[in-house]
C-alpha cells in the first residue's frame, strides 16, 4: 500500500494547521511484525539509532496489551471473557477496552447502526470469524434469529464496567486496528528522540512530522481507479472494502462487512472506502459505516459530517465526498 510520489499521480494534499518541522539529523529505522492476525510496520525518523530495539519493544508490549484486551477470537482476552459471560452479569473491563466499546457505540449512533460492533455473531455464522463453517450460506432461520438478538442499543453502561445483555457478542474488528495505529503514534510522538513516524497496522495508516527532507509521508491509496497518494502528515487513512475478504456464492460478491439491518453481508455496490481523519479509530469505523450505506447515502452522510473519503464502486465508478474534492 505504501507508494514513493513519483510520476503523474491524483495527488491529495490535506491543510496542514501548522508547518511541520524536518527530522533534519534523524536516522530512519523500521520495526515490522505480526499481530491482530495481520501485520504491521513502522517507519520513524530518530535521533539515535541505539533507541531501536528499546522502541520495537514498546511497540510489540502495547500491541500485546490491546490484543489480550479486544481480540474475540483469544480464549483469555478481555473481550472474549465478557462475550462468554451470562445474560445480567456485571462485567469488568479495562481502560483501554472500555474506551474502544465507548468509541464504537459513538459512532453506532452517529451513523444509526450503519456501524455496529455487536455482530461477532453474524461474523462467524458467514465463514469470516475464526470458527470453521459449512460451505455455502447459512439458513434463512438462522439469519433471522441473529437479526433479533444483535442491537448495540441493548448495551448497558455501569461504573468501570458492562452489563452483559441476552444474545450480544462484541466484535470490535472495524475499529481496534485503528485505535491501535493512534496508541502507537501516540507512544511515539511522547518517546523522547523520535520526530517523525508512519504507522501501519493491517492497511490502516497513520503519519505525523515530517520525513528529514522536509516531505511528508505519501501513500498511495489502495485500489483507486487512478492512481492516488496522500500526504499523511498528522493524518490518518483507513480502508474497507472486500478486496481482502470475500467470497463468491452463486455469482454474487458476498464481503466480511456486515449490514446489521440484514444480519448479512452488505450488498451496497460499494467495493471500498477510505476514510481520512486525525484519529485513525474513527476513520477505520467510519469506513465500515459507509461500505453499509452505499454510495448515495453514504456520499450524503460524509458531506454533513464534512468527512473525507473516497468510495470505489462495483460499476468502476468512484465517488469522493466534498471534503475530499476540495484536497486536489
Amino acid at each position: 500500500m505504501l507508494s514513493a510520489h513519483t510520476g503523474e499521480n491524483r495527488v491529495l494534499i490535506p491543510e496542514l494547521r501548522r508547518e511541520p518541522k524536518p527530522a533534519a539529523g534523524c536516522v530512519r529505522v523500521t520495526f515490522s511484525g505480526r499481530a491482530f492476525a495481520t501485520s504491521w510496520s513502522v517507519v520513524a525518523y530518530v535521533t539515535s539509532e541505539a533507541q531501536q530495539s528499546q522502541i520495537q519493544a514498546q511497540i510489540i508490549a502495547l500491541l500485546e496489551r490491546i490484543d489480550a484486551e479486544m481480540s474475540p477470537y483469544r480464549a483469555d482476552s478481555d473481550l472474549t471473557r465478557f462475550n462468554q459471560a451470562p445474560a445480567g452479569a456485571y462485567v469488568p473491563l479495562p481502560l483501554m477496552l472500555s474506551q474502544v466499546i465507548r468509541q464504537g457505540l459513538n459512532i453506532a449512533h452517529l451513523t444509526d447502526g450503519a456501524y455496529d460492533p455487536t455482530l461477532l455473531e453474524a461474523v462467524e455464522l458467514w465463514g469470516f470469524g475464526a470458527r470453521a463453517v459449512p460451505e455455502g450460506v447459512p439458513q434463512a432461520s438462522e439469519v433471522s434469529a441473529l437479526k433479533k438478538r444483535q442491537d448495540w442499543r441493548k448495551i448497558n453502561w455501569q461504573a468501570q464496567g458492562l452489563i452483559k445483555p441476552e444474545g450480544v457478542c462484541l466484535d470490535l474488528c472495524g475499529i481496534a486496528k485503528g485505535y491501535a495505529v493512534d496508541a502507537v503514534t501516540q507512544m511515539l510522538k511522547t518517546t523522547s528522540g523520535v520526530e517523525a513516524a508512519l504507522i501501519e497496522i493491517g492497511g490502516e495508516l497513520k503519519g505525523f512530522g515530517v520525513r528529514d527532507d522536509g516531505l511528508p509521508f505519501w501513500v498511495e491509496i489502495e485500489q483507486a481507479r487512478e492512481k492516488t497518494v496522500v500526504a499523511l502528515c498528522d493524518l490518518a487513512v483507513a480502508t474497507s472494502g472486500e478486496t481482502v475478504r470475500s467470497f463468491v456464492y452463486d455469482g454474487m460478491v458476498l464481503s466480511h462487512t456486515i449490514d446489521a439491518e440484514t444480519a448479512a453481508p452488505t450488498v451496497s455496490g460499494v467495493i471500498s472506502v477510505s476514510v481520512f481523519d486525525a484519529v485513525c479509530w474513527r476513520a477505520d469505523a467510519l469506513a465500515t459505516a459507509l461500505m453499509v450505506m452505499g454510495p448515495d447515502k453514504g456520499i450524503e452522510f460524509a458531506a454533513k459530517y464534512e468527512v473525507p473519503c473516497l468510495m470505489r464502486l462495483r460499476d468502476g465508478s468512484e465517488r469522493l465526498s466534498p471534503a475530499l474534492e476540495i484536497w486536489l
